[in-house]
Parts: C-alpha cells; sequence; structure tokens
C-alpha cells in the first residue's frame, strides 16, 4: 500500500513539473568578514592575506518560480600556539529566497532570510580550560540573517556572491555556552552547478 502511494505521488510530481520553472542549486562556498574593514584593499585582503581564516563550504537551493528555499553550512580549521586543531563554523542553515526574475536568467538577483547558527569546537580529548570555572572547549551562537546577493548563470554553471548581514548573534538559551563572536557582514562566493526543469 505504501509503495502504490509513493509512487503515484512521485507521478503526479512528475506530472506536474512542467507548470513550474525551476531549478537546484549545488555550489562550492567561500565565505569572510567583510565590511568590518577600514577600506576597500583591506577587505580584499581578507580573501588574499594567508593568514586570515576563511569559511569553506557548501550551499544547497530548491527555487519553484519566484521563491526558494535552502541552506549554507561552511567550516575552517585552525591551530593555536599550543598546536591544538579547532574548528570553526558558520551555517546560515535554513533561508527563504526570493528570485524577481526567476531563477533560469543569466542575471539571478536575488533575497534571502533565514537563520543559522556559528561556532568554535575543541578537537582533540583533552579538555581545554582558560582558568576557573568551565572549560572553554565549546563556544556556540544563534542568529537570524539577511542577505542579497548576483548569480550569472552559464548554462549549467553557477557563479554568485552575496552579502548578508546578521543583525544579533544570541548565545544558546538556558546553557553556560559561551557565545561565538562574528562581524555583522560577511561577504559569500560561490561557484557550482544549477539543475533545471
Amino acid at each position: 500500500m505504501k509503495s502504490t502511494f509513493l509512487v503515484v505521488m512521485l507521478a503526479l510530481a512528475a506530472l506536474g513539473m512542467p507548470c513550474f520553472a525551476g531549478a537546484v542549486h549545488l555550489t562550492g562556498i567561500v565565505s569572510a568578514d567583510f565590511l568590518g574593514s577600514n577600506s576597500l584593499q583591506q577587505s580584499i585582503n581578507r580573501f588574499t592575506a594567508g593568514d586570515q581564516p576563511l569559511f569553506w563550504g557548501f550551499g544547497w537551493e530548491v527555487i519553484m518560480n519566484h521563491f526558494g528555499f535552502g541552506g549554507d553550512y561552511m567550516v575552517s580549521f585552525s591551530q593555536n600556539a599550543g598546536q591544538h586543531w579547532w574548528l570553526d563554523w558558520h551555517a546560515p542553515a535554513l533561508f527563504l529566497s526570493f528570485h524577481p526574475l526567476g531563477s533560469r536568467f543569466f542575471l539571478d538577483p536575488f533575497f534571502q532570510a533565514g537563520v543559522g547558527s556559528s561556532g568554535r569546537v575543541f578537537l582533540g580529548q583533552q579538555t581545554m580550560s582558560t582558568g576557573p570555572g568551565p572549560a572553554q572547549d565549546l563556544s556556540l551562537s544563534l542568529f537570524p540573517f539577511v542577505g542579497a546577493g548576483l548569480a550569472l548563470n552559464l548554462e549549467n554553471l553557477l557563479l554568485s556572491a552575496k552579502v548578508v548581514y546578521i543583525p544579533y548573534l544570541s548565545p544558546v538559551p538556558a546553557t553556560d555556552i559561551p557565545g561565538y563572536p562574528m562581524g555583522k557582514f560577511q561577504v559569500t562566493m560561490s561557484a557550482g552547478i544549477s539543475l533545471g526543469w
């Protein structure tokens, strides 16, 4: 019975697809704090300096006509003076998007709004501590965000850039986990594929 229901639902979805102009975007991402710098050159150096930690990851988005939903997930590995490794992450994990021209045009401006998290965790077996009190081997923040950007659709190749604004960071409620600091603005560049129907 369940398999029959599943086959019927898939058939109805396949028949209905021609009624929609949609796409699935799968991308690789690089991101950094941007507008916290004092000049354009310092902002560019965020991406070109070897000592500047960048966040790398992937993103996905499903678009139907002008509206979509998706998420971005990025990480950065760092090593402190004590040779201990840390994992930082930045994840605008779920967003809704609006594409005024649709997703199939060569130029695809878009707007996003959603929620996410950022944090840092110690990668090791011993507990790291900065002094008396609870160990500081984990920090975590939750945040809402809005963003705007522009994508270029080159056949099935997708190139895009966007700026994300984080109005505030919130520590996890009802816990002693310290918050993770981030700049209010992030710039993200991505490249990937666009699968349309």
